[in-house]
């Protein structure tokens, strides 16, 4: 059962590629494609030009396209994304998201209707993808009138489709953003190894979980008790000590972040890879509030087994292929 995510358009099926899934479309759309990729390369093309469903682009997909160190298969793979996703994005914050999950649990404790994550989390263009909105200023004396109207074009231009186009097929490179990456890999294999100091399983999994709800949750869900003056004695309604799954259920960005890094953690013989932070963090956003997920194998087996799936409602797939018998 997905928990806490009203107010969501069940006309629009909410479909999320992972790069991967991105350019194996790509793959399809300007290669040679059998009758059955040809197929669903139409459906997909028919469901995002009707509205049917929705492709959202995230700023992982901003990141991972920008790397791709060819240009024309960089300037491709841009413009398919910009004509399927047709500039639907999703918030860059996923703490944001979980700070929402956080009041609407509060709310619901209280009896008051939730908040709209939807308006948070899915929204059009690039501004909602960077999580930031431009604005027009000038240190000239300028009729407000006509900053609003070129602030107003500004944005309308931000919403378009080339755009998104235009900023996907860029080429930069960050060495600093790198080598945060490395030291971030560095400090979870750290982080692995002494979690298997613990030799019982569940204990293991019980200490993590009380670790990261202790580091990650608890100081917003304080902060958010305060900010609803609420006494800080109310955090232990909102966090049954003796049902912490429960308690997880009613943060699905929570929950699906700690599932996938722990069960992660624990395929020992796999060493943790600089991709694995972008894959978690978009999985975070997407798995939550999408009606299909189309990643990675490992990420779907993971998400399989540990019913994520099933506590999210969403349909993960491992391949684009496997996409057709739901469009």
């Amino acid at each position: 059962m997905k928990v806490l995510t009203l107010h969501k358009d069940d006309s629009k099926k909410i479909i999320y590629f992972d790069q991967k899934g991105w350019i194996n479309l790509a793959k399809i759309y300007y290669g040679n494609p059998t009758k059955p990729e040809k197929k669903l390369l139409n459906k997909i093309i028919d469901a995002s030009e009707n509205g049917s469903a929705i492709f959202p682009i995230s700023m992982i997909h901003l990141s991972e396209t920008n790397s791709i160190s060819k240009p024309h298969w960089r300037q491709q793979l841009s413009s398919l994304m910009a004509e399927i996703s047709k500039c639907n994005t999703l918030t860059p914050y996923w703490p944001r998201i979980l700070d929402i999950e956080i009041q609407n649990l509060i709310l619901e404790t209280l009896g008051f209707p939730h908040l709209n994550i939807f308006k948070y989390w899915l929204g059009k263009g690039i501004p909602h993808l960077i999580g930031l909105k431009p604005s027009v200023v000038s240190d000239e004396q300028i009729d407000p009138e006509v900053l609003k109207k070129l602030e107003k074009d500004l944005l309308k231009a931000l919403d378009d489709p080339k755009s998104l186009e235009f900023i996907l097929s860029k080429k930069f490179s960050d060495k600093t953003l790198e080598m945060d990456e490395i030291n971030a890999v560095n400090e979870f294999e750290k982080i692995r190894t002494n979690l298997q100091n613990i030799k019982d399983n569940d204990l293991r999994r019980r200490f993590f979980l009380a670790h990261n709800i202790t580091a990650t949750i608890t100081p917003r869900l304080v902060k958010t008790l305060i900010n609803f003056k609420l006494p800080k004695e109310f955090i232990n309604i909102i966090i049954p000590q003796d049902d912490i799954e429960k308690f997880l259920m009613n943060l699905p960005t929570a929950l699906v972040e700690f599932t996938l890094l722990y069960y992660r953690d624990q395929q020992l013989q796999r060493p943790i890879e600089v991709n694995d932070i972008a894959d978690i963090w978009h999985l975070t956003l997407a798995i939550p509030y999408s009606d299909i997920v189309v990643t990675e194998r490992m990420w779907a087996s993971i998400s399989k087994q540990t019913k994520l799936d099933q506590k999210c409602n969403t349909i993960i797939l491992s391949s684009i292929t496997e996409l057709d018998g739901y469009l």
